[in-house]
């Protein structure tokens, strides 16, 4: 499941909305957004962990190698598709990786958890069943049309519509409100690709309103894949 984000960007599936090649165009709501969601909910799943419940989206890794790797080279064999979700999702399945589910569209998918970042607050599932893989956004700026998608108190496929504030770091703060469930689902830009993963909000009497916050794929690096260098977003570039 190791390899380097770069390749990523040139990978897209079959059910991919059209391609946005103005840069302005990031900062807009996308012409076709009946399309753009269609694609974005197939590759959104719901994520649970005895108590817990979350969001997750399928991302493209590849295989590890056999040699290197021999453990997660089985698990990948049993378990080929990989999703990022939120590590405060599954934190009640660290010691049981067994014990995640994951659905979406009314199916039970065969999951495992693979891997988990506690101090970035993310981890890697991995699940049998073939699910479209999303994109990786450009790094993004203050001001672009972003999306989020996922399970907000069990309603799959809710979707809340805002834009990027800022970055601070690896968060990267929105406007898009996020609620209980929205945790480990994606934020997307204009063009269905990626942003990062909606991770948590302000919510104390004197915190700033409306500030929600998605972990930037930076924070990936540490602990889950290899990264690379990816282009399009420089990882150090903060």
């Amino acid at each position: 499941m190791q390899q380097q984000f770069a390749e990523l960007q040139a990978r897209i599936s079959n059910n991919e909305p059209s391609q946005i090649t103005n840069s302005e165009s990031f900062y807009n709501a996308p012409t076709d957004l009946q399309e753009l969601l269609r694609h974005v909910r197939k590759s959104t799943v719901t994520i649970e962990c005895k108590n817990s419940q979350g969001s997750g989206w399928v991302i493209e890794l590849g295989s590890p190698d056999p040699e290197s790797d021999p453990e997660g080279y089985e698990i990948d064999q049993e378990f080929p598709v990989e999703v990022i979700t939120n590590d405060h999702v599954i934190e009640e399945c660290h010691d049981s990786p067994r014990k995640v589910r994951a659905t979406a569209n009314g199916e039970t998918y065969d999951a495992i958890l693979y891997s988990y970042d506690e101090e970035n607050d993310l981890a890697l599932v991995a699940i049998k069943q073939d699910v479209p893989a999303l994109e990786l956004s450009p790094k993004p700026e203050p001001g672009w049309w972003a999306v989020a998608v996922g399970t907000p108190y069990g309603l799959e496929g809710t979707v809340s519509i805002g834009n990027i504030m800022n970055l601070e770091g690896t968060d990267v703060i929105a406007t898009t409100p996020l609620n209980s469930g929205n945790s480990g689902g994606p934020l997307i830009n204009s063009m269905g690709q990626v942003i990062g993963t909606n991770s948590w909000v302000l919510t104390g009497d004197d915190d700033p309103q409306d500030w929600n916050v998605a972990v930037a794929h930076r924070a990936l690096c540490k602990e889950l894949v290899d990264c690379g260098v990816h282009r399009g977003w420089d990882w150090n570039d903060y």
